[in-house]
């Protein structure tokens, strides 16, 4: 592999559990970049085989999608494959890789430090996410989810605490103190939407962990991915999202609704917060569910009445 220059890739992992606001960071981060005529190639990961996220930066960025499983685990060697592909063609200057919320970083960074990249590439920058609610009642979950939540933090070189407008100043302080015991590091932003400053992000120095090998799984998290063949009702899918069982992390996709089938929404929901708006693309109506120990059928049959009642 050649670069055409002699400055190495420059990589940022982004990691945190699912509805962290990964992507409305994603999303801000690479405007900002853009606007600095940045050369840039996100890579975002997809547990199970629909791409939703992907769609959300729009034509301006480059986006390569994995999907089918986990990127740290199942799709590795797809991830060397690809930073291999942006080495050879010299297309970018910067790589950031979104992780689905169930993946464990550890095996993303050592992607990267793989013997056909580590000449080519810089050591990576890896940004955690943090919802502050859903943090704070990280025991709510079951054991293994709160050491994943907990291990994606651990390795990360700076967090961002999402959400805190959700959270008491009491509950910020808390907070704190949980996220240093976890990771020792003093780079910690407070924000909503995933807007921080990105020359101080920037500024940090990416610190060598190789780390050694690990195979790590997320025990009992599954996905299913339901298709809408024509509009649904509208108040019938808001009941259903929220009734939602408390093992379903997270919801995302595309649904159009019977009172405006020409217009198609780009729907969102985790920790009890839906967010949803309308989209020009022409997409698949198709939603993706993500949980612990999901009740698939029941899920399907509650989705199905969506579809033909």
């Amino acid at each position: 592999m050649e670069r055409n220059n002699n400055s190495k890739l420059s990589i940022c992992i982004v990691t945190g559990f699912l509805g962290s606001g990964k992507t409305s960071f994603l999303k801000y981060y690479t405007e900002q970049l853009l606007k600095r005529d940045e050369k840039i190639t996100v890579i975002m990961n997809e547990f199970g085989d629909f791409d939703v996220d992907s769609k959300i930066l729009g034509d301006k960025v480059q986006t390569i999608s994995l999907q089918n499983g986990c990127v740290c685990c199942d799709l590795q060697q797809d991830l060397i494959a690809q930073l291999s592909a942006i080495i050879n063609q010299n297309q970018s200057q910067f790589v950031i890789i979104e992780a689905t919320g169930i993946a464990h970083p550890l095996q993303l960074i050592q992607a990267c430090y793989d013997p056909l990249l580590t000449d080519y590439v810089n050591p990576p920058l890896v940004v955690g996410l943090v919802d502050a609610p859903r943090f704070l009642h990280r025991a709510d979950y079951s054991e293994s989810t709160q050491a994943l939540m907990e291990e994606q933090l651990a390795v990360s070189q700076t967090l961002i605490v999402n959400k805190t407008d959700l959270i008491s100043q009491d509950e910020q302080q808390v907070l704190i103190e949980a996220l240093k015991q976890i990771n020792s590091n003093d780079a910690i932003y407070f924000t909503t939407y995933g807007q921080v400053n990105i020359d101080e992000l920037q500024a940090l120095e990416p610190v060598n962990m190789k780390p050694k090998h690990q195979h790590l799984h997320h025990h009992g998290i599954s996905s299913i991915a339901y298709t809408f063949t024509s509009p649904i009702d509208r108040q019938m899918f808001y009941q259903f999202i929220l009734r939602l069982p408390d093992n379903v992390y997270r919801l995302k996709g595309y649904v159009r609704f019977r009172d405006a089938p020409e217009t198609t929404y780009l729907f969102q929901f985790a920790n009890g917060l839906p967010d949803y708006e309308p989209i020009q693309d022409e997409v698949q109506n198709t939603i993706v569910l993500i949980g612990e120990q999901l009740d698939k059928e029941r899920l399907r049959n509650q989705l199905d009445a969506l579809q033909f009642t």
